[in-house]
């Protein structure tokens, strides 16, 4: 009953692969992550440039890495199961749009890192990380607003203080012009 008031829910969930995003909560992915770490993971979900590299995730500091494989085994299993319910999708291309080229920026902004330098952690123009960071904190605003729909006060705080580490300095000026 749970997972279904989550998915009932995941209308408020329109940033980025829905189906994903309940997996990775009632599997409880987030429960032992920090703030930091679950907003960095949920930047995998909305940063969408490409990468060349055969593993995203070579280089990534093992705090990251760790959570990142669990999405990537979870949107492993959602594929199968579309899969298996002659959904047309191809497994491989699925799960590589993943992308986990923004997490060591995102986690390093929301420990207070001024964005110049979280641009030196980043492969993307100024623009690029600006407005990855605005469509990522709208993601982790649905989910504190799912969360607490679905009664998990818990989570519900953890994504708000997400959205508070997010909504700082340039990135979230209204006019460059001021």
């Amino acid at each position: 009953m749970l997972t279904f008031s989550l998915l009932h829910h995941s209308s408020e969930i329109n940033t980025a692969n829905e189906l994903v995003v309940v997996e990775l909560v009632f599997a409880g992915v987030f429960n032992d992550l920090t703030v930091e770490q679950s907003v960095a993971l949920l930047s995998c979900l909305i940063f969408d440039e490409r990468s060349n590299d055969d593993d995203p995730a070579q280089g990534l500091k093992s705090h990251l890495s760790g959570p990142y494989y669990k999405l990537i085994e979870l949107a492993r299993s959602v594929a199968k199961v579309a899969i298996s319910c002659k959904i047309e999708l191809n497994e491989d291309e699925f799960v590589d749009k993943f992308n986990p080229g923004l997490m060591e920026a995102v986690f390093a902004w929301c420990k207070g890192v001024k964005f110049v330098e979280v641009q030196k952690l980043t492969g993307t123009f100024e623009g690029s990380t600006i407005r990855s960071l605005r469509r990522l904190e709208e993601l982790v605003r649905q989910l504190a607003s799912a969360s607490k729909s679905i009664g998990n006060l818990e989570l519900q705080a953890k994504f708000e203080k997400g959205s508070e580490l997010l909504k700082r300095d340039i990135v979230f000026c209204s006019s460059l012009y001021l």
